[in-house]
């Protein structure tokens, strides 16, 4: 049998870069704790919602390149539809994306529709138009001595922008029917719908939400997440206006934009709803807008605080193999290696690898799950062989994640590496590996993404049995059981 590159950590990269970089996402939690949790039942628990925020961000940053998006292509691969939009009314463009999948969860079909930040000198001229407008129209408005607007006001681009998107009728579930959203909210109660985007996108949401909520949509079925977004409205607009709609508002520590109106105007911009803060230090970055943060540092926090409630007792973790059904058996080692890389705001990609793993392989028994901030991981291939077959295994996968630095600078890449080693005379033997560089467009988890991709698609053609469950994160699934006696 062909050995196993794994201890000697050189050996390991010389050899996977002789190897043709063809290729094998998301959601996990270290070994001791299984990724394949339960569901909860209450909405407002924080994994649900931590769950429901991650997923947006995905959407989100799918959403600016919809025609060749890692993202989508993710998501599609697990069954979700993903439709972009380009809307245009007068000189008001609208981009968005509609993400939905089939079949109930929680007795409810799930549409998120992603608005997409600033992206076109159309959209900077809509972030441009700050004069503050009375909300709704014909409402009594009027300016202070300090030149406040008072009476709910709102941002004239912004509600330009919400209004566009609503204006035009959409097929929502794919049945040949377009109605406008509120229309096909109202004819449809089993239909519940994220609204969520980033920057001008997630100010366009807001006032969607608003929108659709005066027009009869109970705001409980059209949750609100933005990210990075800017305030909508003045106090008067926040205080009458602000209980309205269900908004969670995620930050990050120093992102500028979500403070931008309340500098530049004397309209009495202010922000509303929950506030959700990410903590992301100015020495790890000094721009912290990108969505490619608010992906990393969701996906982040979901891992929290599902790692929480499995300690709490809260969240049913499953065991560590799956022995029944139809397929091989697959042995699988993770190995992560951070090589002294800042992990503190972004996944640990061994545990987001772990995940992908047991939703792809058919059957599986977890050997190993090791994680070490350094850069050597001891020799270990001979025990994994023996574990793999006293396990009865048909076949050993071993995958090895590892951030590189690049050069002597601050920049860092990703490798990913995957060895498949059939345990039987004659059995296959695939080595596979990619690597990618990490920046503000394309974070960590956004590359390591693109890195499973290719690898994805090597693992089927070795394992033909490999199957597309989705991990967790993805969205809420029902599976297992909540203890609600917590």
């Amino acid at each position: 049998m062909p050995g196993i590159p794994v201890p000697d950590r050189n050996g390991w990269k010389q050899r996977l870069g002789r190897v043709l970089v063809t290729g094998l996402c998301l959601a996990a939690l270290g070994l001791p704790q299984a990724a394949r949790a339960a569901a909860p039942v209450s909405p407002d628990h924080p994994v649900e919602q931590a769950a429901m925020t991650a997923m947006a961000a995905a959407v989100c940053a799918g959403s600016y390149h919809p025609e060749n998006s890692r993202e989508i292509r993710y998501l599609e691969d697990y069954g979700w539809t993903m439709t972009p939009y380009t809307l245009k009314d007068g000189d008001t463009e609208v981009n968005f994306t509609l993400a939905r999948k089939q079949g109930l969860l929680r007795g409810k079909n799930w549409t998120v529709l992603a608005f997409r930040g600033s992206a076109t000198r159309d959209d900077w001229k809509l972030n441009m138009k700050m004069k503050a407008v009375p909300y709704p129209e014909g409402s009594n408005a009027r300016k202070n001595q300090d030149g406040e607007e008072k009476g709910p006001a709102v941002h004239e681009g912004f509600l330009r922008y919400a209004r566009a998107a609503l204006s035009r009728p959409l097929d929502v579930d794919g049945d040949g029917r377009e109605e406008t959203l509120a229309a096909y909210l109202k004819e449809h109660p089993q239909e519940k719908m994220v609204l969520t985007g980033h920057s001008l996108g997630g100010a366009g949401a807001t006032l969607a939400g608003e929108e659709l909520v005066r027009q009869g949509v109970d705001k409980n079925r059209i949750p609100v997440i933005t990210f990075g977004a800017p305030a909508v409205g003045n106090r008067d607009f926040a205080r009458r206006y602000g209980s309205k709609i269900d908004l969670l508002r995620v930050v990050t520590t120093l992102d500028p934009v979500a403070g931008a109106l309340q500098t530049v105007t004397r309209s009495g911009y202010q922000q509303f709803g929950e506030k959700k803060e990410y903590a992301l230090s100015g020495k790890y970055t000094d721009y912290q807008h990108p969505i490619s943060y608010y992906l990393d540092l969701a996906v982040q926090d979901y891992y929290r605080q599902r790692d929480q409630a499995e300690k709490d007792g809260l969240w049913a973790p499953v065991p560590l193999e799956r022995r029944k059904g139809e397929g091989p058996l697959a042995a699988l080692a993770v190995l992560c290696l951070d090589n002294g890389a800042d992990t503190r705001f972004s996944p640990d990609l061994g545990q987001f690898l772990l995940d992908e793993y047991r939703g792809a392989l058919p059957r599986y028994v977890v050997l190993d799950y090791r994680h070490t901030a350094g850069s050597d991981l001891p020799a270990f291939q001979e025990e994994l062989r023996q574990k793999a077959r006293k396990a009865g295994a048909d076949v050993l996968v071993i995958a090895q994640v590892e951030r590189q630095r690049l050069g002597q600078t601050d920049k860092w890449s990703i490798l990913l590496g995957q060895e498949v080693v059939g345990l039987q005379p004659g059995g296959v033997h695939s080595v596979t590996a990619g690597s990618t560089r990490v920046r503000f467009e394309q974070g960590v988890v956004q590359s390591l993404l693109s890195l499973w991709e290719d690898q994805k698609k090597e693992l089927k053609k070795a394992l033909p049995e490999t199957r597309d469950q989705e991990p967790l994160w993805i969205f809420l699934r029902e599976e297992g059981t909540w203890d609600e006696n917590h």
